[in-house]
């Protein structure tokens, strides 16, 4: 099973199947685009500090309102 590191990883936002990461959880930071995360966990981009595989996922909820 993957990994959740999202609270120890920085990133802008996101550009269709492309994420920014700014700061890697090692504390490696990028200048913004340099870095980019994709969305297929079949090609992960590595970090050229501490080689963590890392991929990104997006999450949409919708909610509806209901009134007390």
């Amino acid at each position: 099973m993957d990994k959740d590191i999202t609270d120890e990883v920085k990133f802008g936002l996101n550009d269709d199947e492309c994420l920014p990461l700014t700061r890697c959880a090692c504390g490696r930071e990028f200048v913004h685009w340099d870095f980019l995360l994709g969305v297929y966990r079949d090609s992960p981009n590595q970090c050229p500090a501490c080689k963590r595989k890392m991929y990104f996922d997006i999450k949409i909820k919708v909610y509806e309102v209901k009134e007390d």
